[in-house]
């Protein structure tokens, strides 16, 4: 049998899990402690916002990470495809086999519409660790 779902409603579907997955009202976030090089001087980088569920714990509850275009170097192809959100580990792989990478667009108007910040790529952890 073949069913037909359309666009608008696997957004729908993906998105209300993502709400389940991520709980706005348990989701906390920080400014991660950064080191300047040239002063030696450790500072909040507001380029950089850590979202985690519930008590912060040392990075064991950590969800997904922001990183502004301020955050990478000047002319570099990070910087070109950023801001971009990277989603920790297991949610990654959560949202990849329930549905492939059809959540990242529905994941980025989800994350702009509750935290006010802008999305370009989404990325997983274990692609970048």
């Amino acid at each position: 049998m073949k069913y037909i779902i359309t666009e608008s409603k696997l957004e729908r579907v993906i998105t209300g899990y993502i709400n389940e997955l991520f709980p706005i009202d348990e989701i906390n976030y920080t400014h991660p402690d950064a080191y300047d090089d040239e002063y030696g001087e450790v500072y909040e980088d507001k380029n950089m916002v850590q979202f985690y569920l519930g008590n912060y714990d040392e990075g064991e509850n950590n969800i997904f990470l922001w990183l502004g275009s301020e955050y990478f170097e000047k002319n570099s192809s990070a910087r070109d495809r950023s801001p971009t959100i990277v989603v920790e580990h297991p949610y990654d792989d959560t949202l990849i086999a329930y549905f492939n990478d059809q959540w990242e667009e529905p994941f980025k108007k989800w994350f702009t519409e509750n935290f006010d910040l802008p999305v370009k790529t989404v990325e997983w952890k274990r692609m970048i660790d």
